[in-house]
């Protein structure tokens, strides 16, 4: 693919949303789906086989399988309605792309491109994210929110990029 924008200089990077996170979040929702469908299938059991019991008998063989289903159900839904919450931001941004050349990058989104030069931004706008890690407390971090262009213009970024990498990619090229 040949560079469109000589006035940038070299290609360093492309960004575009990850699918990582939705693809972890459709294999857990499919793992309870299939416990859903075993929950499903001993009530079953337990329906047809309690017939031949008592009815005391009946109300304690469904009551079993009955919980044993129930668990999954509600986690399948907390874990879709996540899902699905991903998935609608994640579709809203898909065709976001970030290109960081050697003197400035392009931003695609929505149809529009917007090119700008480092020399070029006024002011960056920065939203403090807590972040866990497994070594150290819990810590802060600054990720970019918005990109003010001295012109007055604003390029704002899409949450579904690697705003951590991005953040450290922009500030340090800026410099």
């Amino acid at each position: 693919m040949a560079n469109q924008h000589h006035d940038l200089g070299e290609l360093r990077s492309v960004h575009r949303p990850s699918t990582v996170r939705l693809w972890l979040m459709a294999l857990v929702a499919l793992a309870l789906l299939s416990f859903v469908i075993l929950g499903v299938l001993a009530l079953l059991n337990s329906l047809t086989s309690g017939f031949a019991i008592n009815r005391a008998g009946t109300l304690n063989s469904i009551f079993g399988p009955a919980i044993c289903l129930g668990v999954p159900v509600l986690l399948l839904a907390l874990v879709s309605s996540f899902l699905l919450k991903d998935f609608r931001k994640w579709s809203a941004t898909r065709t976001s792309k970030l290109m960081i050349f050697e003197k400035g990058f392009t931003y695609e989104s929505g149809g529009r491109t917007e090119t700008c030069h480092w020399d070029d931004i006024k002011d960056i706008t920065f939203r403090r994210v807590e972040v866990a890690s497994k070594h150290s407390p819990p810590g802060r971090v600054n990720l970019i929110r918005s990109i003010v262009k001295k012109d007055g213009e604003m390029v704002s970024l899409a949450e579904t990029l690697n705003l951590t990498r991005i953040t450290k990619l922009i500030t340090t090229a800026r410099k």
